[in-house]
């Protein structure tokens, strides 16, 4: 996320958009970007949606790369010819 708030906040067309959703000024950016100001709690939606973030579960991730192994359009095992997936 750091790399991200970053990357935003130092791109002139990105840097708008997390200023107004956090309702920063140029003096808040700096003060964040130098490690003496942080997001508050009632702020962090906001940040993570302006950087068009979602957060998900380290569950639903592992599930979703089970998922894209096997093949998420995978026909094989209800043909009865087994898994798909490269690892198979």
């Amino acid at each position: 996320m750091g790399r991200s708030f970053r990357q935003y906040l130092t791109d002139p067309r990105l840097k708008p958009a997390v200023m107004e959703a956090l309702g920063w000024d140029d003096s808040q950016v700096s003060r964040f970007l130098s490690g003496t100001q942080g997001v508050t709690i009632d702020k962090l939606d906001a940040a993570i949606g302006a950087l068009d973030m979602v957060p998900v579960t380290r569950r639903y991730l592992n599930a979703i790369r089970e998922l894209g192994k096997t093949g998420a359009a995978c026909v094989c095992a209800s043909e009865g010819r087994g898994e798909c997936g490269w690892d198979r």
